[in-house]
């Protein structure tokens, strides 16, 4: 059963400056450089907080500096504490293939358990992440930055106070690099009821932060106490703006005998037809309009022109919702090049050679410069197929997801002390 409570949230104080200043990514996609630039649009920026991924060792004092300066904050004033236990509404506004978009996200804090029931994990963890944000929990007994998930409004009763609080004036609205960022309170306790009892009966499937919530769960064993919940926003599978993009495999690294055994195997694994278009935004276009009813791939490789790729033979399994949830998650993309290509050619280390960029462009700049050998293109794994695969149990290949936007750190703090 899920328990996705209201809680106190720590904001910043409308004098602290403008939110559009003071927001931040998540860590893992925040560099040294950009953390900088963060810091010099307003002194007290989240990411002062939230802190940089890391590229090394820790500095010494990087856990209790963050800690201090959250006390500073709110000793002075910059985040302040609400009064009452609310939800948050978050509509984000943002444009993607030069269509307008909207997603509305309800922030909360979900009251933990193991993985595997009522909160369902789609990829593995990695431990070095988890040591980082368990140092800064401990540290600071907060969560900072949002785990998004998705759940299933299944009565529509979260969606029927979501719109009509929509259509009332938002405590915030602003913009951020293009993208527009609305927030509503919702503290009313017949609204809070409504929501928390809908969604008692659904479970929730992390879309992005599973190193994030298992070092909440080893925190809150750790703890105790209050520390039994993280600071979650549920998106519903039924929103028209939920995006789920692809990763893009990055080959590098491969001997020429590798590379000729991947070559040979991707001839005998499909057929190739020149692109039309080069264009690295093209060609992710044309894999995902050929991938609508088969597999398809798109590959670019040094000196030749991008070929779109497509099954010889049913070696290479095709989407089929009537298939069980196992059967249908053999036919996601990153599955297939993962089990009928990397593994056989590179065996159980190929993530040694294999890097995973979001960024069609850049997936073609590192292979045009030389700094890898074949990107390969494929489409995001379609919502419907991600609700019936992760909620039979089963955990994608890694990186198999990239859900646009991501969230913000920052609106909302969850403190836990």
């Amino acid at each position: 059963m899920v328990d996705f409570r209201p809680f106190r949230g720590v904001r910043y104080d409308r004098a602290a400056g403008s939110l559009a200043d003071l927001i931040c990514p998540p860590y893992d996609v925040i560099s040294a450089s950009e953390e900088q630039e963060l810091l010099a649009r307003n002194p007290h920026n989240m990411v002062r907080l939230e802190l940089a991924e890391l590229s090394g060792p820790p500095p010494a004092d990087r856990y209790e500096r963050a800690a201090a300066e959250f006390v500073r904050m709110k000793q002075e004033g910059a985040l302040k504490q609400d009064e009452a236990a609310s939800y948050y509404l978050l509509r984000q506004r943002f444009v993607v293939g030069g269509v307008q978009r909207e997603r509305l996200g309800l922030l909360g804090a979900l009251r933990l358990e193991e993985l595997g029931g009522a909160v369902l994990p789609h990829e593995d963890t990695a431990a070095g992440p988890k040591e980082d944000r368990l140092a800064l929990m401990q540290a600071t007994s907060a969560n900072f930055s949002p785990i998004m998930m998705l759940f299933r409004d299944a009565d529509g009763r979260v969606a029927q106070v979501t719109s009509r609080v929509a259509a009332t004036n938002p405590d915030a609205d602003f913009v951020v690099e293009g993208q527009g960022y609305t927030i509503w309170v919702i503290s009313d306790p017949e609204d809070v009821k409504t929501v928390h009892d809908a969604l008692e009966s659904q479970p929730t499937y992390i879309a992005d932060g599973h190193h994030r919530y298992e070092t909440a769960v080893g925190y809150g064993k750790k703890v105790g106490g209050g520390a039994d919940t993280v600071l979650t926003c549920l998106i519903s599978f039924d929103d028209p703006g939920l995006l789920i993009l692809p990763y893009y495999r990055v080959v590098h690294g491969l001997d020429d005998q590798k590379l000729g055994e991947m070559r040979n195997l991707l001839t005998t694994l499909f057929t190739a037809i020149p692109a039309v278009d080069p264009a690295p935004a093209e060609l992710d276009a044309a894999v995902a309009n050929l991938a609508q009813d088969q597999v398809a791939l798109g590959i670019i490789e040094r000196g030749k022109a991008p070929l779109l790729l497509t099954p010889a033979d049913d070696t290479v399994p095709a989407p089929d919702h009537s298939l069980t949830p196992l059967e249908q998650a053999k036919s996601v993309e990153a599955n297939v090049l993962q089990e009928l290509l990397f593994r056989p050619v590179m065996g159980d280390a190929f993530p040694e050679n294999v890097a995973y960029v979001h960024d069609p462009v850049e997936a073609a700049r590192m292979v045009d410069s030389g700094e890898a050998q074949i990107a390969f293109f494929i489409k995001g794994v379609p919502a419907d197929v991600f609700e019936v695969v992760v909620g039979a149990g089963i955990r994608l290949p890694r990186k198999s997801t990239y859900f646009h936007p991501k969230l913000p750190s920052g609106l909302v703090i969850n403190p836990l002390d």
